[in-house]
């Protein structure tokens, strides 16, 4: 049986992904089904439940901060908690790895900073510009989604989906961050001296989903707002929040899902997004 150890993390990648990535290569052939159902059903008892069909992956989580800055969307117990929107307790980043590219994702490319050439007048670098070009990450990845239901004052329950990147501000711009797909990145394999063993980063750091660039990438997935480079101006959303603890579904979807809304009234014209 699958552990969380990070000296396991190379169990998922070459015992259930690579079988199943190379089927996807080869149409002609097709994969045992009992296989297949026998990864996903190991998945969900490591937290990370895979709709194969839907395109869809699912994880439980909490609100984890409300009012302190951000780096991070989702961390893992032993993560930046601090400095996070949601934190996650029981599922492993290997077996969400093995999720996502079981859903055929392909790592991404993270942010790059390029020399500008000609480089800014010694004028323009006093004024603040970078001698650097911002290249944003790009690559596959999900639109994101929490969910949670809250009891009101008369016992009945209220259903609340949103989008991640409604959950995050940039307090600086007065806005709430940028909508689009979340790039993944797939993290990597760090060795932390010559004589240590290599580990997943994302499974030994706890450090998931970040909101902020960072280089190199450990996190499995990175935001891709025009303003990701800057860390120090991303706050929860605190009004639209439940508090710290509440239990959240956190929804990765290859597909932007369409979410019901009430129809407008009686001689209101209609608005959609």
């Amino acid at each position: 049986m699958f552990t969380m150890a990070a000296d396991r993390s190379l169990r998922w990648s070459a015992l259930a992904v690579v079988p199943f990535l190379a089927w996807m290569a080869l149409p002609a052939q097709e994969p045992a089904a009992t296989d297949l159902a026998s990864v996903v059903e190991e998945l969900a008892g490591h937290g990370v439940r895979l709709d194969l069909k839907a395109q869809r992956i699912e994880l439980e989580a909490e609100i984890c901060q409300d009012r302190e800055p951000l780096e991070y969307l989702l961390v893992a117990g032993h993560g930046a908690d601090h400095e996070s929107l949601l934190i996650v307790r029981e599922a492993s980043a290997q077996a969400l790895n093995t999720a996502i590219l079981l859903l055929g994702l392909k790592q991404g490319s993270n942010v790059q900073y390029v020399e500008k050439d000609p480089p800014p007048t010694r004028e323009q670098m006093e004024a603040g510009e970078s001698l650097y070009q911002e290249v944003p990450a790009q690559g596959d990845g999900f639109y994101i989604y929490v969910a949670w239901d809250q009891v009101g004052a008369d016992g009945s329950a209220e259903h609340f989906v949103y989008r991640a990147e409604d959950l995050v501000v940039n307090v600086a711009e007065d806005r709430t961050y940028r909508r689009g797909p979340w790039v993944y990145l797939g993290s990597r394999f760090v060795r932390p001296h010559k004589d240590a063993e290599e580990f997943f980063a994302a499974e030994g750091e706890g450090n998931w989903i970040s909101v902020c660039y960072f280089n190199p990438a450990n996190q499995l997935m990175t935001g891709n707002d025009p303003a990701a480079g800057n860390q120090y101006v991303w706050y929860p959303n605190m009004f639209l929040m439940p508090e710290i603890g509440e239990k959240v579904r956190l929804i990765f979807s290859r597909k932007r899902l369409e979410i019901s809304i009430p129809a407008p009234a009686a001689g209101k014209a209609a608005e959609a997004e």
